[in-house]
């Protein structure tokens, strides 16, 4: 098998997901290799603009292994599209939509889609009079693998976990006791689903890279026409935002609605591949190994998304 593709793989980045990254990059590489792809991978740091700019021509394809800013909100891929170089993954519109959880979340809920009741608040202000009864999620508007959220419970001091905050503007969320649920599409088509088990309320980054704990099961306590309804709803969203290549959508389902009330929180247009990631897991249910994943998103580069 002989592929004649140079592959630049972009990794790091400015976000405070830039270990996530590179394991999502080390993971693609070896893939790549596999596949027989000619491959090279890059930090981006100051100099990576210079880099492109004098090496775009020894590049054929971009696979974007970037995760939160700068990587995942439309800049690198403006930057991409500016130099010509087809580029993985969504493109400038759809990140920056994606990345943006209160956008997102608006355009979903004005399409029909049940979302949590939120709301972009100032921290100084949230201190004077709660907008919500507790419990409530607080977030960042835009950072990926459940950074900065806290769950604040009845008892909990908000103004000392306020203050901890590197951010002054964040997003207050209704909390939806339940589980999560997340769906892996791909070219526009869902390709599966699953449950997340969790000890903890919400599914925070220690959940997802540190315990072990954390399960992943395929959904068999929710009702056929519910599973369908979650996956008709992910092709929805990733067709509304006009999302390119593979995307992770995530729900929570009402534990406390006999009707299976299910709630969509976030579209993720940069999902992970690192061993813990969930789309690879997807993928493989669905008898797709990552190799031939990881191919399938180089397959779908491009510009002009």
């Amino acid at each position: 098998m002989k592929v004649n593709k140079n592959i630049l793989i972009i990794k790091g980045g400015y976000s405070e997901e830039a270990e996530v990254s590179r394991n999502t990059a080390v993971n693609v590489e070896k893939a790549l290799k596999l596949k027989g792809y000619r491959t090279k991978s890059l930090e981006v740091d100051k100099n990576f603009f210079h880099w492109l700019l004098n090496n775009r021509k020894d590049v054929d394809v971009v696979f974007n292994a970037l995760h939160g800013f700068w990587g995942e909100d439309g800049k690198v891929q403006g930057l991409l599209e500016c130099l010509k170089i087809p580029y993985t993954h969504s493109g400038v519109s759809a990140s920056a939509i994606g990345m943006n959880k209160y956008l997102s979340k608006n355009i979903f809920m004005t399409h029909g889609m049940n979302v949590p009741k939120g709301y972009i608040i100032n921290k100084n202000k949230i201190t004077k009079k709660e907008p919500l009864e507790r419990p409530f999620i607080i977030k960042p508007v835009s950072e990926g693998s459940s950074l900065g959220i806290h769950l604040i419970k009845k008892k909990d001091s908000l103004k000392k976990i306020i203050s901890k905050l590197k951010i002054n503007n964040f997003l207050i969320e209704e909390f939806i006791p339940g589980n999560d649920i997340t769906v892996a599409v791909i070219n526009g088509k869902p390709l599966g689903i699953l449950e997340v088990l969790i000890k903890q309320d919400i599914y925070s980054y220690d959940a997802k890279y540190k315990s072990k704990n954390t399960k992943y099961v395929i959904p068999n306590n929710l009702s056929e026409k519910t599973i369908k309804n979650i996956l008709s709803v992910s092709e929805k969203s990733f067709k509304l935002l006009n999302c390119r290549g593979v995307a992770r959508i995530d729900f929570r389902i009402n534990k406390n609605s006999k009707k299976e009330d299910f709630f969509i929180l976030e579209i993720n247009t940069q999902p992970g591949l690192t061993k813990n990631s969930l789309l690879p897991r997807i993928a493989k249910n669905s008898g797709i190994e990552f190799p031939d994943l990881v191919e399938l998103i180089i397959n779908d580069a491009g510009l002009k998304k």
